[in-house]
């Protein structure tokens, strides 16, 4: 079934961390004595690490920024540890060469890690490697920032580089490596069915500290006038295949990360890194995921006293090293001791009734294994649920926890649904069938009707009132699948019914908590004035065309912002943050954007922009469509509601907005250009 084409954005927040790390020496042998075997899973690594840079004040006194001493030793103990826990074999320097490769890892220190090298030992694993094979890339090292003032892709205005031996040389003709180009290379990778991960112990904090709360920071002072290279420049190919990415960092945006004294190898040894290593050497961490990785690494660095440095982690975080990435979606719990609140509520699909298992890890609920319980959801609110276990977990349940929904419940009147066949058993099926759903009611002035397949009289299919096709077909009603298709697709329209009910009123006797400018249209927009719509109040994209959908938060206070697309066949996507988006507030006045989007069909297309005080789960929304439809939209006066909706009311099923609000946007994509 046909889904809106959402090309990939911008590698966000691709370089948000600094810092580094301890462990045990390294072993100039490819595998340490006594490691296992090696692993079934094809890890490949590009490690860099940098303490000596050609250009930084004990070179050139009056640089503004200091060399490091644990970036090198950092590298070298992660590596050590790929063969340690993965069975890698790593490439072993000869006479302390600082470039040296194998089959499987090619590693960069100081002098000989240059722009130039980096980029070339990317690029050649990148155009080697097989689909399923996994590109890891560490770098230890200074990392720093640019003001965007073009894209304006990053929430804070600013995009990351990071800074290889040679760069900020006097001539400027050297410089860091830019986000958009690892971002480049990201897609080529993933596009190619690689699992590009990147692991980040550097930062990109606009200060100019070099004396951190315990040690030295990895940040150097942000760029002033730098320009990234022109896209067309970087040869990249769009976003796709089979592959995933996943990026690590040691710190978030604007935070320091540190190198502290007593590294193994050197005389310093970065906080995040040792983190990470302890967390990897740990038992069972050999197979957890990403997010469960982060999880304990943020624990670590707050317990080792650095709480202002927090690891972050993007992209597909329910995977595992080296393994295929499973989408789910899944839910934090807290166990109070009795009372077990789900982080998502009323803004995250959360509906009274629906059951969640739960889990210890991310990679218990993934794989679906060793469930601790089962629990259902006995209230909501905006943005947390509580919930009541089913059955009594043996032992105490540990504070952290992960669920995973196993049934969604939709009350027995979520949809009215008429049905519009000619009396006999066909009718009467369908009508027993409509019962069974536990989602619909049967209603003469329904808004869904059941009707007759436009290609088939014997075949049942679904229609909006206004004559959009649902569902083509549903198969015949005494088929023994048509209870279960019929009530698949009802269930993805009441889904749809319930996102488009969060709508607040931006206008009336309410005030707007959280006002947000939204503006879906042709790329190359920019703020502050959105073009106008095509007569009739309705913007009109052609065939072909691509699409940018920008917000700007207009609320005085910053918020966490999301929009959500909603095609013609009731499939939702999360548009806003970009897949794998480390989630941030947008500040006051702050443009967010998501460009080189295209539809693949004619049709209308509602965007949900939700914004909010806290983070929620909008991707729990998500869904595949069903089915195929008619050219009708805008037409009726169902459309037309939905194209003028972000003037309309709330929703008389939303009792109360809270803190946060939510508007809805309709364009239509045509088979004719636009004008």
């Amino acid at each position: 079934m046909k889904r809106m084409a959402l090309m990939a954005g911008l590698l966000a927040g691709l370089l948000s961390g600094c810092g580094g790390s301890p462990d045990s020496a390294p072993n100039d042998s490819p595998t340490a004595v006594g490691s296992p075997a090696p692993d079934t899973r094809r890890i490949h690594a590009v490690v860099v690490g940098i303490d000596r840079y050609r250009y930084s004040d004990a070179q050139m006194p009056g640089a503004v920024f200091s060399d490091l001493r644990g970036a090198v030793g950092d590298a070298l103990r992660f590596k050590q540890a790929l063969a340690d826990i993965y069975g890698v074999k790593v490439d072993a320097p000869v006479d302390d060469a600082c470039d040296s490769s194998n089959d499987a890892t090619t590693t960069l220190t100081d002098d000989c890690a240059t722009r130039a090298r980096i980029l070339e030992a990317l690029e050649q694993r990148i155009s080697t490697l097989s689909p399923g094979d996994t590109l890891l890339f560490y770098f230890a090292g200074h990392g720093s920032r640019y003001r965007d003032d073009e894209a304006r892709d990053q929430d804070t205005g600013y995009n990351g580089t990071i800074m290889p031996t040679d760069a900020r040389r006097p001539d400027g003709a050297a410089g860091d490596i830019f986000d958009v180009e690892l971002k480049v290379l990201k897609d080529r990778a993933t596009a190619a069915g690689l699992y590009f991960v990147s692991i980040f112990d550097s930062c990109n904090s606009a200060t100019a500290t070099r004396t951190g709360a315990a040690g030295q920071s990895r940040s150097a002072p942000a760029l002033v006038g730098a320009t990234p290279p022109a896209p067309d420049a970087m040869q990249g190919s769009a976003a796709g295949g089979d592959g995933y990415w996943v990026h690590l960092a040691a710190a978030q945006d604007g935070e320091e990360a540190q190198e502290t004294g007593g590294g193994a190898v050197g005389a310093r040894a970065g906080v995040f890194t040792t983190a990470l290593l302890d967390t990897l050497r740990m038992p069972g961490m050999r197979n957890a995921t990403f997010g469960d990785l982060v999880h304990e690494v943020r624990l670590r660095v707050a317990a080792s006293g650095h709480p202002a440095q927090t690891p972050s982690g993007e992209g597909a975080l329910t995977a595992v090293l080296g393994a295929r990435s499973r989408t789910v979606v899944l839910y934090d719990l807290r166990n109070y001791g009795g009372t077990t609140p789900l982080q998502a509520g009323v803004t995250g699909a959360i509906t009274p009734g629906s059951r969640f298992a739960i889990y210890a890890s991310q990679a218990d609920a993934v794989a679906q294994q060793s469930s601790l319980s089962s629990a259902s959801v006995t209230a909501v609110a905006a943005n947390s649920a509580t919930l009541k276990l089913d059955t009594a977990p043996e032992g105490t349940l540990p504070a952290r926890l992960v669920a995973l929904q196993v049934a969604h419940f939709l009350p027995a009147d979520a949809l009215a649904v008429a049905i519009d066949l000619p009396g006999g058993p066909a009718r009467a099926a369908a009508a027993a069938a409509l019962r069974a759903t536990g989602v619909a009611v049967v209603a003469a002035d329904g808004g869904t009707r059941v009707v007759q397949a436009p290609d088939d009289p014997d075949a049942i299919a679904l229609r909006a009132a206004d004559g959009t096709l649902l569902a083509a077909s549903l198969g015949r009603a005494d088929d023994s699948a048509f209870g279960d298709r019929l009530a698949d697709a009802l269930r993805k329209v009441a889904r749809v019914q319930q996102l488009l009910a969060l709508r607040t009123s931006a206008s009336g006797t309410e005030a707007d908590p959280f006002p947000v400018a939204a503006c879906i249209a042709a790329d190359g927009y920019r703020p502050p004035a959105c073009p106008p719509p095509a007569a009739g109040g309705v913007r009109r994209i052609g065939p072909g065309e691509r699409i940018t959908a920008t917000v700007i938060n207009r609320a005085a206070r910053p918020a966490y912002v999301y929009v959500l697309a909603i095609d013609p066949y009731n499939a939702v996507d999360l548009v806003l943050p970009k897949p794998g988006e480390f989630d941030q507030a947008l500040p006051p006045n702050q443009p967010y954007r998501r460009s080189a989007m295209s539809f693949d069909t004619p049709g209308a297309y509602r965007f949900v922009v939700i914004s909010s005080a806290r983070p929620i789960r909008a991707d729990a929304f998500q869904q595949a469509g069903t089915g195929a439809r008619d050219l009708a939209a805008c037409t009726s006066p169902l459309e037309r509601l939905l194209c003028a909706s972000s003037e309309g009311r709330r929703d008389v099923g939303v009792t109360a907005v809270g803190d946060w609000s939510a508007q809805v946007s309709t364009v239509l994509a045509t088979t004719e250009p636009s004008p």
